[in-house]
């Protein structure tokens, strides 16, 4: 008897989608930032591992990320509904990680329209799997599906909300990936960037450019926003700015002394010493990584 009720009491648990405890914290005036935890994606952390925010103007809510399912961007709903109860205007995926937008079909099931890059739609097909949905449990994945994208960021453009100005800049070359865009909130107030930036912990270029994000930092530094409102990271002041234009800075250094000094690639990535950003999170997991795609990069690189 003890047997089977401690069995029913485990069902009944595991019937139960993750509670993401998610609680949100103010960056801004009327900018709410909640924070992913600086992990791979795991059935543990239920793939909540990038930062999404809220901006509430007068009458609406817009959201930059949908998050990592289903499950995350209606627990991020129901906490802001506690702040404000407001019908959102839109939502925008600012790249096209999966990390960042399977929360999508939330919102697509409550007709908002949602903003991402026509390589997400070109790369990610309806029916189709991401690294999330094979990662995480079943009842954390109830309600996540790929769905279809209703604007497409394929140029520079504004949407104004409230009189709130929503400023997409999208960047013609590749950077974090192959086609990524920021917003530009209010004139600098605070500068969405997606994964362009990171705090505490290593960045991945497995689908981008080490050079085209260093020019793509030089961009944003000059826009120079009050608050910047970073992919991953707890940081909103330059920290990120300034860690992304070291660590990207670094690789490209040394892999262009390593190819000068006619080292093999497998001889780089051995002996390169990036020692001093061991403490940073994930550097284990990516640091490797990196050094490899800056020496393929910058093999045959000619400065302009």
């Amino acid at each position: 008897m003890i047997k089977k009720l401690t069995l029913i009491a485990i069902l009944a648990i595991s019937s139960f989608a993750m509670d993401y405890n998610l609680k949100a914290t103010k960056i801004a005036t009327n900018v709410f930032m909640f924070n992913g935890v600086n992990e791979v994606v795991t059935a543990q952390n239920g793939g909540n591992i990038a930062n999404t925010f809220w901006v509430k103007t007068k009458n609406h809510f817009v959201v930059i990320d949908s998050g990592a399912s289903y499950q995350y961007a209606k627990q991020a709903h129901d906490a802001m509904k506690k702040i404000a109860n407001l019908p959102i205007k839109f939502v925008v995926n600012t790249h096209m990680h999966d990390d960042h937008w399977m929360g999508n079909n939330y919102y697509k099931e409550l007709n908002i329209p949602i903003y991402a890059t026509a390589l997400q739609q070109k790369t990610f097909k309806i029916g189709g799997k991401t690294r999330i949905m094979n990662k995480l449990k079943s009842n954390d994945l109830k309600g996540t599906k790929i769905v279809t994208i209703d604007k497409l960021v394929n140029k520079n453009f504004s949407v104004t909300v409230d009189g709130d100005k929503f400023e997409f800049i999208l960047f013609p070359y590749p950077a974090h990936t192959k086609e990524d865009f920021i917003v530009n909130y209010n004139n600098g107030e605070v500068l969405f960037s997606g994964d362009l930036l990171f705090s505490q912990r290593i960045t991945s270029i497995r689908d981008g450019s080490i050079e085209g994000s260093l020019k793509t930092l030089k961009f944003m530094r000059e826009l120079n926003p009050k608050v910047w409102a970073n992919g991953h990271g707890k940081f909103t002041d330059k920290t990120a700015l300034i860690h992304m234009e070291n660590y990207l800075g670094d690789l490209k250094k040394a892999a262009m002394d390593a190819i000068e000094e006619d080292l093999g690639l497998d001889e780089f990535v051995k002996n390169a010493d990036f020692s001093k950003y061991k403490d940073m999170k994930l550097f284990k997991q990516l640091n490797s990584a990196n050094l490899d795609n800056a020496f393929r990069e910058y093999e045959f690189f000619e400065e302009e």
